[in-house]
């Protein structure tokens, strides 16, 4: 990757931080933000997909190689099958940088509360949180890492 492009990567994962860990009133507060690598290139930049039930599941395919990747623990609960949605920004666009933020528990441990995904559009950098569940059951500091 060339300087600009690496620099450019860096700046929306900035940008993609600092929109998660931005105070909301409706929400638990994000402690960790973790930004989505692809595993097997490096990759960057992902078509994301999400489960349009109520499970909270979201899959990513790195733009760079093909290889899909699940965010958390997605993969329990992800079907080919259900209704799965194509993540799209308002431009029209389904390319995306992507970063997970983690509130957790305020009893010390590195117990996962509730995630939010967050994506910044590859055209025109909006961003926004496309999904976010309760993760019900510890221990589950193990999915900071599996973004």
């Amino acid at each position: 990757m060339g300087g600009s492009a690496a620099t450019a990567q860096a700046d929306a994962y900035e940008e993609l931080t600092e929109f998660l860990l931005r105070p909301e009133d409706d929400a638990y507060p994000v402690h960790e933000v973790r930004e989505c690598v692809c595993r097997s290139c490096g990759g960057r930049v992902f078509e994301v997909a999400a489960m349009a039930d109520d499970e909270g599941a979201v899959r990513r395919t790195c733009v760079a190689c093909g290889v899909h990747g699940f965010i958390a623990d997605s993969a329990e609960y992800w079907d080919d099958e259900d209704d799965v949605e194509v993540c799209a920004c308002n431009c029209g666009h389904e390319e995306f940088t992507a970063a997970v933020g983690f509130s957790l528990y305020d009893d010390g441990s590195d117990d996962v509360r509730w995630l939010y995904v967050a994506l910044r559009c590859q055209s025109c950098a909006e961003i926004g949180v496309y999904d976010d569940w309760k993760i019900g059951y510890g221990p589950s500091g193990m999915l900071l890492d599996q973004v």
